[in-house]
């Protein structure tokens, strides 16, 4: 029966299609995909009730974001994850958190110290599958080979890796929301047309990106395995 399944999985890989032409081999996409379900087996993503005990917990890290630039229902969320499943996370110096609920314009892309609690933000994209009337507001998202939305959830960034983007990063998802973006090649990698001016950004086709003076930076800090969330701020 697992030799059934696995020649399933092994067919609708080389079926599916990915957004971004780095896409890797049906045998180490399937292989990341089952090591990531075996070492967030059982894991359950937390609830924002604000009880004693997430309070606690969260009292925990009233250093993190001294300038309040981070929506708090969406720092609260990650922290509260970040606390559980820290023994997950390689690297534990930085988390990050996209928002996509504002336009993108806005600073939507966060990286948190986890050592001082100071906060870098950036302008970021989304996917076109997700901005159907390409007014800069991301509307839908998805888990959609080919469907070129971006993917709402937990994610473990990966290895460091060169292709059609230059330097790049690999991610990992984490939910049931974004299960499929190693499958996808959806990836952080640094994109010319992107800037961090006040403006509208082009659309990606689900990746997450920046401008390219920011890329290797931002990179370097939340590589080999550190947690980042993608959601919508309330």
């Amino acid at each position: 029966m697992k030799i059934f399944f696995f020649l399933i999985s092994l067919l609708f890989l080389n079926k599916a299609i990915a957004e971004n032409p780095d896409r890797e081999s049906w045998f180490k996409i399937w292989s990341q995909e089952q090591k990531i379900q075996n070492e967030f087996a059982g894991v359950v993503e937390p609830e924002l009730s604000f009880n004693k005990q997430t309070q606690q917990v969260l009292s925990n890290y009233n250093y993190v974001d001294p300038k309040n630039w981070v929506p708090s229902d969406l720092l609260a969320k990650t922290l509260l994850y970040f606390d559980q499943n820290k023994s997950r996370f390689k690297n534990q110096n930085y988390i990050s958190i996209v928002d996509f609920a504002p336009r993108s314009n806005n600073y939507r892309f966060f990286v948190i110290n986890m050592k001082t609690g100071q906060v870098e933000r950036y302008r970021t994209t989304h996917g076109v599958g997700s901005d159907s009337d390409r007014d800069g507001y991301a509307e839908s998202f998805g888990n959609v080979p080919n469907s070129k939305k971006s993917s709402l959830g937990f994610v473990r960034t990966a290895e460091v890796y060169y292709g059609s983007f230059d330097r790049s990063l690999r991610l990992d998802g984490l939910s049931s929301t974004n299960s499929k973006i190693r499958q996808r090649a959806i990836v952080f990698h640094g994109w010319a047309p992107e800037t961090e001016a006040n403006q509208i950004q082009p659309l990606s086709w689900g990746c997450v990106t920046s401008d390219l003076d920011f890329r290797d930076r931002v990179i370097d800090q939340i590589k080999n395995g550190s947690l980042m969330y993608v959601g919508l701020s309330q």
